[in-house]
């Protein structure tokens, strides 16, 4: 057997460095992995591979982005303080997607409401929602605010349960917002509230157009433990700046429309 010399890592090693640069950086590519440890391009592909099989990440077309877990859904009130730059510039982005006589989905989260304070005060369009924020948001404009009833959710500010579930079926949207706490490349739009992603997908299942996740960084490579969707039935994304290239490259090589705010 091979005995490894002084300066080269063992395997196990090795992907624990991996995941700790990750961790740093939350995307890698494999030429820069390559560079830093010492080892062929080949090696660190099969690390990659070992780690995406043991849920530690995704990989993308040149390398890979650290998954994180997430338990309990983040508190409306800690997240409209986190990234409100970004969400600005997002919802900023998805409101003039908006047209005169839109019927639109709108999601729970910080930034779906957002979207509805950037949109021109004199459009006339229609919004379904059960996110409780998008009242505050909508004050102002001429749009005409369905807020879907159920059982209040003090921790996301929204409704949730099965009559807004039924609701939703009652209508269709052109297109869909929607912010979800977890964006992954293999396990799509995620969430830790069961009551928070039957009601999402069955507004998804309603939209006839086009449906927009907006991701500020802080989501990407996130995941729940409830799937709302995949990322076969999103065709939009709006994300900041701040999000990887190799993200955007894979995203749009599954046919995703990507757009930076």
């Amino acid at each position: 057997m091979k005995v490894p010399e002084p300066h080269e890592m063992i395997p196990a090693e090795r992907r624990v460095r991996i995941v700790e640069l990750l961790e740093r950086r939350r995307a890698v590519r494999v030429s820069l992995l390559s560079e830093d440890l010492g080892v062929s391009e080949m090696t660190i592909r099969r690390d990659l591979e070992r780690l995406a099989e043991e849920g530690v990440l995704s990989r993308t077309h040149g390398g890979a982005i650290l998954k994180r877990r997430i338990i309990q859904e983040p508190l409306y009130v800690d997240n409209v303080l986190a990234h409100t730059a970004e969400k600005q510039r997002i919802a900023k982005r998805a409101a003039a997607m908006i047209e005169p006589g839109d019927t639109i989905f709108l999601s729970s989260g910080t930034t779906a409401a957002e979207v509805l304070r950037h949109v021109d005060s004199g459009l006339e369009a229609r919004v379904i929602t059960h996110n409780v924020g998008a009242v505050t948001q909508a004050q102002g404009t001429r749009l005409e605010l369905i807020l879907l009833g159920g059982v209040y959710n003090a921790r996301s500010n929204a409704v949730e349960g099965s009559l807004p579930a039924e609701l939703v079926s009652r209508f269709r949207a052109s297109k869909m917002f929607i912010s979800a706490d977890g964006v992954d490349l293999e396990e799509g739009l995620t969430t830790p509230s069961i009551g928070m992603a039957s009601i999402e997908r069955a507004m998804i299942r309603q939209t006839r157009g086009e449906v927009i996740a907006l991701a500020d960084l802080s989501k990407i490579g996130v995941v729940g433990d409830v799937i709302i969707c995949t990322l076969d039935h999103v065709h939009v994304v709006i994300a900041d700046d701040g999000v990887d290239d190799d993200v955007r490259e894979e995203m749009e090589r599954l046919g995703l429309r990507y757009i930076v705010a």
